[in-house]
Order: C-alpha cells, then structure tokens, then sequence
C-alpha cells in the first residue's frame, strides 16, 4: 500500500486493539502500572461503559510534581484530559491527522458509536504512513521521552 492509499484507510485499521481502560477512582500508581505492563503512554478513562477522559504519561507526572502528592493519593479525575478528541472508525487516517492537527493533541479515541474499538496515536499514524522512515522516526520518539 502506498502513502496515497494510507492516506484513505479507516482509522480502524490501524488503531491499537484493545485499549486499556481505567475508571475515575483509579490511583495514578495502578495507571503506571497498566502503562508500563501494556508498553504505552495512555488508557482510557471510562464511567458507566462509555470514555470520558484519557490519562497519558506525562499527565500523571505533571500531576505529581506540581500536587506534590504520592501517585497513590491521586486518582484518574484529577489527571485525565477531558473531553476526549475521538474520531469514529469509518473515518479516514488523513481525517485523522487533520483532527490531530488541529486540536494539538497526538492521541484520538476510535469509537464504533459510544463504544471504544482503538487507540490511534501520531506515531503510529507516522510509522504506518512513512514506513520507509520507520528508524528515523523511532530515534525521533525514544529522544521526545
């Protein structure tokens, strides 16, 4: 598939399956954990069923260093970005981009309805459309941590 084609996949496709998720009581230390134990950088915060948040890495570390406080003392409300940018599973990868762009953010929500069915983040979106700068784009992200 070329860059061309990628570009009008549906999100689907390419999104990480499944997406971990975390209720609103949940302790920033057990997200940690689910994070370091999956090898990723955000779950999803859900209330009755449905997202309602999403806490990355560096929400939880913002959160502890300016609060002061243990990871166990603070819990996913207090750290989860809020309303989720999502996009639905029938859009495009180039819509995805383009949603990325323009709300500033590197993760979206794939939903089917209320329901989750991925995680689609910007260096996946870059890794499947540029796999001919795979390398160059893994340096890149192992210096941004």
């Amino acid at each position: 598939m070329n860059n061309c084609e990628v570009m009008e996949s549906n999100v689907e496709s390419i999104a990480r399956m499944p997406v971990p998720t975390v209720n609103g009581s949940t302790p920033a230390s057990k997200i940690a954990s689910i994070m370091v134990k999956n090898n990723i950088g955000a779950v999803i915060v859900v209330k009755m069923g449905e997202p309602v948040g999403i806490v990355t890495e560096k929400d939880i570390i913002n959160r502890i260093i300016e609060s002061k406080k243990d990871a166990d003392d603070i819990i996913a409300e207090q750290v989860m970005t809020s309303p989720l940018i999502t996009i639905s599973y029938d859009r495009t990868v180039k819509e995805a981009f383009e949603i990325m762009r323009s709300n500033n953010v590197r993760r979206l929500v794939v939903l089917k309805g209320k329901k989750i069915v991925g995680l689609l983040t910007e260096r996946r979106l870059l890794l499947v459309c540029f796999p001919e700068h795979k390398n160059e784009l893994l340096q890149k992200s192992e210096k941004e941590i």
